[in-house]
């Protein structure tokens, strides 16, 4: 079994790749959409329910290898086509959801907020740039958390439930000694101002390095996980 099956074999499962996503994601928009139609707000009325469809894609990375791992290697697939399989079905899912929310962001836009100033896909500062650059923010977004959620996957399937524990404690640890010298040297308001200063697609590039970095261990995980 080489990539291309490995792909196949993936986009199979069509209830957690699409139609789950989908139906969930718009079922969330047209409950939002009937509620804005009762408030009718004097300015732009904005909701986050969006984000539904990032937090998911963190989902999906967890569970694609947690459920198709074992099952892959156990079926003679090599590791290596597993991971790139699995990069490539991440890449093209992740893509497409890219181009969905980017025509449902212009649609809104076109229609002035679905006709009563409500906004679900378009966002001031996020969609700013040309449309090309906005497509690029949704997709470095999605794959970015797809990926992490992969290597997170990766890790438990390499090191088990011990090593998903220190890596845990570690991981707090890290974050709240950071966060901690962060209050002490008073740079929280450089840091808001950095953010301010760069425009979402430049704050993007920035997401290739990490994305990058979950992609690389996840394969060396992978490579020595265990079945």
């Amino acid at each position: 079994m080489n990539i291309r099956s490995v792909l196949k074999m993936l986009v199979r499962d069509k209830w957690s790749w699409f139609f789950i996503p989908n139906i969930v994601l718009f079922s969330i928009f047209i409950v939002n959409l009937i509620v804005s139609l009762f408030i009718t707000p004097k300015e732009k009325y904005f909701t986050g329910g969006v984000s539904y469809i990032f937090v998911y894609m963190l989902v999906v990375g967890i569970l694609v290898v947690a459920q198709t791992f074992s099952y892959a290697v156990s079926m003679s697939v090599r590791r290596t086509d597993y991971f790139f399989g699995t990069v490539a079905t991440g890449a093209i899912v992740n893509l497409s959801f890219g181009v969905l929310l980017l025509i449902c962001s212009i649609v809104e836009n076109w229609t002035n907020g679905w006709g009563g100033k409500f906004h679900f896909f378009h966002f001031p500062y996020l969609n700013d740039g040309t449309l090309l650059e906005q497509l690029f923010i949704y997709f470095i977004l999605l794959i970015n958390l797809f990926f992490l959620g992969m290597m997170i996957s990766s890790f438990a399937r390499r090191f088990g439930k011990k090593g998903m524990a220190y890596a845990s404690i570690s991981s707090l640890l890290i974050a709240s000694i950071a966060a901690l010298l962060i209050t002490y040297y008073e740079h929280w308001m450089d840091i808001i101002h950095w953010i301010v200063d760069h425009t979402a697609v430049q704050l993007a590039y920035w997401l290739i390095i990490p994305t990058l970095f979950y992609v690389v261990f996840s394969y060396f995980f992978l490579r020595r996980a265990t079945v």
